[in-house]
């Protein structure tokens, strides 16, 4: 047999089979195009000269890594599929006097062909879209560029190369499996898994446990630090838990229906229960697999609009204030030199510089703050450095009287010992004392922060955000009060020293250009007046672009990841369906011809597409329930706090996913219904 002979048997295969063959090659394009398209944006990035572009650059070469790994998985995936569906295939090529290594030669041309058109179409559809993309990435940035978009010879080498070594590696793993085969395995191999499964109870409970322990997890972390060191420890047990339940928490739930003589003998359960359980092994992976997508279709879609929707939050979130400056406060000698926290210093220094740049500074707001962690025993509070992260982490906070009746119109007066409290009974906390080491002070009422300030921009002075991390405020009387604490706290014992701050804040009023221009050099500014214990001199304008950078590119690969995810799933239920009906078809001709209709037919078909599709979908909407509140402390890091856009996301996300999916499970279960009335 001549190659001509090979790369003709590999073509006609490839037309015969394109009810498998196309999905595949569609599978390819998409993925390549996206790889392709990442690449070049990356470089692209690489040559823009703005602010955030680094950060920017960073998060797609992430997102390149990712499309990179998934492709291998889902390229992999869908040829294993194709090599099960044509074993018997080759096998019959084999008894009719093919050798393996022809077979493998056909195999060759055949991956060749499609790897080959999918490289091609994916590079020129990527080149027409990429542009697209880039300007919709800069959109999403708010950037006004007429920069550009130029093709890179590299994205296009490097996506070649590592495309064919993918290819390359897919042929080398179908000739094993080639040479592996016995003739008679290869006749019998696409019936592998027909053994009725046994009940594995240990296996389903220990799934039981580890979904159990992963929610336990998520409900339970009380604060971002713990939620950044264990949400992956989380997602591992929900994955192990997943894969467990459907392996063998399956065929037990299978096993239980079957010994209901009620449910199990009748005609259409019958047959649904028993298809299911015979093939539940092999079924139970893909549904675990199309279980784990279809959570992280909707993590990442949910989060990634969530984060991008809410940026303007974030970013007042973390800037209440136009211009944020902070001083370490030092009650030594050197305070009677006048050398710190001098408001009228500092104010003219910040005039004469404002006056020139043709801006004006309004809505100053001054204030000592004093914040440590630690823990509450009982109604004392302890220091300890080393709870950070851990569940049991409590945070206090001391301000002072005269701040907090200037910014709620109050008229408090505290006598000597008294404090004002913050969320004091909120923590099941009912003592009327507070302690801090061997000082107690006696709590003369509890204040409530949210009430109106006079002034809203001075609102995150007070209200603590929703971190998960339990908070106590006080409010004392002077500040060699909040210094006592503070001495207190920092004895000998101390793990770690936590100073007093001075935070002096304000508002511009100008251009974007010449607020821009004020912020500046402003730490210069600020140092050349000789105050000391300079440590923050921050600007919301400065980092604005590089807000934009991070969030939009997040929200960019999210989309990229998600559509990834979904073309995964969308995949693996296809091929699924249609192994199934291969599977299927025969037995059903055989029930049909025992007297079974064919609409008793295709109700036992619909009842049975549809617990083993939605089960999966069920599963993961679960899921995502217990995984809330972790990936809400968890976007807190991030800055973010707005729980009704992120929960109105992840509603929109999921009707969304499900609407998709059922016009999946629509076309589907059409094609599985011909392939088992023996239509194609």
């Amino acid at each position: 047999m001549n190659n001509q002979l090979y790369r003709r048997l590999g073509w006609q295969n490839i037309q015969k089979n394109k009810n498998i063959f196309f999905p595949f090659t569609l599978a390819c394009v998409t993925m390549i195009a996206m790889f392709y398209m990442m690449h070049g944006i990356w470089m692209q990035t690489n040559e823009r000269v703005f602010y955030g572009a680094g950060h920017m650059r960073d998060i797609l070469k992430f997102g390149i890594i990712i499309m990179g790994i998934f492709s291998v998985f889902v390229l992999f995936y869908t040829n294993a599929f194709l090599m099960k569906q044509r074993t018997k295939e080759f096998g019959l090529y084999n008894i009719l006097g093919m050798e393996k290594k022809h077979i493998a030669k056909v195999l060759f041309w055949e991956i060749t062909y499609i790897g080959i058109g999918s490289i091609l179409l994916a590079i020129f559809f990527g080149m027409l879209l990429s542009r697209l993309m880039f300007l919709v990435l800069i959109r999403m940035l708010q950037l006004k560029t007429d920069y550009n978009f130029i093709i890179y010879p590299n994205s296009i080498w490097i996506t070649i190369i590592t495309f064919l070594i993918l290819f390359g590696a897919m042929i080398i793993r179908n000739t094993i499996q080639i040479y592996c085969l016995k003739p008679i395995d290869l006749m019998r191999s696409s019936q592998e898994g027909e053994r009725e499964p046994k009940a594995k109870w240990f296996i389903a409970i220990l799934g039981i446990l580890f979904l159990g322990i992963g929610y336990y997890i998520s409900l339970t972390t009380k604060n971002v630090l713990a939620a950044l060191s264990l949400f992956f420890v989380a997602v591992l047990c929900v994955i192990a838990g997943t894969y467990l339940i459907f392996l063998s928490g399956s065929i037990v739930l299978l096993k239980l229906l079957k010994k209901n003589k009620n449910f199990y003998y009748h005609k259409t359960h019958f047959i649904s229960v028993s298809g299911m359980m015979y093939r539940m092994k092999q079924n139970a992976v893909g549904l675990a697999n199309i279980c784990i997508l279809s959570t992280g279709v909707i993590v990442v879609l949910s989060t990634v609009v969530s984060l991008y929707m809410g940026v303007n939050n974030i970013f007042h979130n973390r800037y209440p204030q136009d211009v944020l400056t902070s001083y370490v406060y030092d009650n030594g000698e050197e305070i009677t030199k006048n050398n710190h926290y001098n408001f009228q210093k500092v104010k003219a220094a910040l005039e004469k510089r404002a006056e020139s740049k043709n801006v004006k500074i309004k809505n100053y707001n001054a204030y000592f703050d004093y914040d440590t962690c630690g823990k509450m025993i009982n109604n004392k509070f302890v220091q300890d450095m080393d709870i950070m992260g851990n569940n049991k982490m409590q945070m206090l906070k001391v301000r002072l009287l005269n701040d907090y009746n200037t910014d709620y119109g109050k008229n408090v007066t505290l006598q000597k010992g008294e404090i004002l409290v913050n969320n004091w009974s909120k923590y099941n906390i009912t003592e009327k004392d507070f302690c801090v080491g061997n000082q107690s002070y006696k709590i003369k009422e509890e204040v409530d922060f949210t009430e109106s300030l006079k002034e809203k921009n001075k609102i995150k002075n007070w209200i603590q955000e929703d971190n998960g991390v339990p908070v106590i405020t006080i409010i004392v009387s002077s500040l060699q009060d909040m210094q006592n604490i503070a001495d207190i706290i920092n004895g000998k014992n101390a793990v770690e020293k936590t100073n007093i701050y001075y935070n002096l804040c304000f508002d511009l009023e100008g251009s974007q250009n010449q607020k821009e221009e004020f912020c500046k050099g402003l730490r210069n500014c600020i140092n050349k007046t000789g105050i000391e214990g300079v440590t923050i001199v921050e600007d919301i304008f400065t980092p604005h672009q590089e807000f934009l950078g991070i969030y939009g590119s997040l929200f960019f690969i999210g989309i990229f990841i998600g559509g990834m995810f979904l073309l995964t799933t969308v995949l693996i239920i296809y091929y699924k369906q249609i192994s199934e009906g291969f599977d299927d078809r025969k037995r059903f001709q055989i029930m049909q011809k025992v007297g079974m209709s064919k609409e008793e037919t295709k109700h036992v078909i619909r009842n049975q597409i549809l617990i083993v599709f939605f089960l999966p979908i069920l599963l993961a909407i679960i899921h995502i329930v217990f995984a809330f509140d972790i990936i809400k402390k968890l976007l807190f890091a991030m800055h973010y706090n707005n729980t009704s856009l992120f929960i109105n996301c992840t509603i929109g996300t999921v009707i969304i996913f499900v609407i998709v999916y059922g016009m999946v499970y629509g076309m589907t279960s059409r094609t599985y219904y011909k392939i088992v009335e023996g239509n194609e």
